[in-house]
Formats: C-alpha cells, structure tokens, sequence
C-alpha cells in the first residue's frame, strides 16, 4: 500500500487524555430524557397561559367601558329644602325642621328652595308631609302673637274634613250647634286661624273632628268653650 493511502497515524497521547468534542458532547440526562423540557421553554409556556384569562379580563373591561359610555345619563338632580317630618300648619320654621335632598328637577315645583336660611323662621302656610318640598308660596311670615284683648283658643270642628280646607290667616265664623234644641248660632265672629294641624286620610274620616287653634277676643273663648260642650261646632268662611 502507498504512503498516500496510509491510514493517518494517530498521535502519541502518552497517557494523556483530551476532551470529547463540542460535537459529540451529549447534554446532561437531566434536561434532555424522556418527559424533560428546558426550564425556559416551561417558563415561557407558563406566562402564555396566564396572559389568557388576563386577556379576556381586559377585553371584559373595555366591552363595559364601552358600554358605559353608550348608556345616556340619568336625568339631571338639584338639592332642595324638604321637610324633615310632618308640620303643622302656622309652624314657624327651624333648622331641624329641614333636610336637603336630591330629587328629578324635572319633577320639582317651580321656586323650591335650595338653602336652610330661606325657610328658617318663617312659618308654613298649611299642613306640609314629611319629604314635601318647600317653595316661597309655602311659607308666609310668622305672627308675633295675639293682638290686644285677644287670645288664641283651641276650637274642635265637627267635619274633619274642613280643617284640610283652612289656611293659617283665614278668617271665619265658628258656629254652634245645640244637639238637644237643634238650633244654631254664631259663636265667634271674624275668628284668625293661627295653626292648622296635619291631618291624614283616617283622622279625616273619623268622628273626633279637627282641632284647629283660632285668635278671638278674650270673651268670645269662654263662649267657645261653652259651645264645644253643648254640641259640635262647624264654621264659614268670609
């Protein structure tokens, strides 16, 4: 055999023994058997399945946000003055007679009052409801009291149903009945109605009658109060 063909001569190692090469160097058992994966690519395949439902979450809150914006806004509301419970008519207004609250503008009355110091101290012309709201035509300035020679006097009518007619400064005539004669008679003349109490729907069908306050001179209550006793009074308006 030629020198050409000749197998190459491996070198002399003397003992000596060099590393595999990079080629045929095999990864280590851990990473690379059966049902093994890289840590990078477990990691990568981890956030991918987490990025999922944070992505449908996401697309959740824009389709609300979106919808949100699509759907047309309540109808507007301003605050204004109600009454904190029920007041009687001729009641002289305080602070804890009152309450803001935010109602429908669409459903107010023209002129509600908004501010406590619009309605404070001056006195309410009827009966209001708890949660009414107050206007100016509500209210009406306070008396200061009986004139002289005149006293207020409480008078109960017959028809309860009158006293939801009255208004505090209505004048009237109170007239007496007598249940054993049958006659009657005027009491009290040109009477002021000072307080006109609230009366709901079963106070005004029942028999007690209405108790109403009335300004008369000082002769005609003791009159009064001997009426009341002899029978039921009722009253006119002038």
């Amino acid at each position: 055999m030629d020198d050409a063909h000749a197998p190459a001569a491996r070198p002399e190692t003397d003992g000596v023994t060099f590393p595999p090469s990079p080629r045929t160097r095999r990864r280590p058992a851990a990473l690379t058997g059966p049902g093994r994966r890289h840590p990078l690519r477990t990691l990568l395949r981890a956030a991918s399945w987490h990025r999922r439902p944070l992505a449908a979450v996401a697309a959740a809150l824009a389709v609300l946000t979106a919808v949100s914006a699509a759907l047309p806004e309540g109808p507007p509301e301003r605050t204004v003055l109600v009454a904190a419970h029920e007041l009687a008519g001729g009641s002289v207004l305080t602070a804890a007679d009152l309450q803001r609250r935010p109602l429908r503008a669409a459903d107010l009355p023209a002129g509600a009052l908004t501010a406590a110091e619009q309605a404070v101290g001056r006195a309410v012309s009827a009966p209001v409801a708890q949660g009414q709201v107050l206007t100016p035509l509500a209210l009406v300035a306070p008396r200061a009291g009986p004139a002289s020679g005149r006293v207020v006097a409480p008078v109960r009518l017959s028809d309860p149903g009158l006293v939801t007619l009255l208004r505090p400064g209505d004048v009237v005539d109170l007239v007496g009945t007598d249940e054993q004669g049958g006659g009657a008679s005027v009491v009290a003349r040109s009477a002021r109605v000072v307080t006109v109490p609230h009366v709901d729907e079963e106070t005004a069908t029942g028999s007690d009658g209405g108790l109403v306050l009335v300004e008369v001179p000082t002769g005609t209550a003791t009159a009064l109060a001997r009426a009341a006793v002899a029978g039921p009074l009722t009253l006119t308006w002038h």
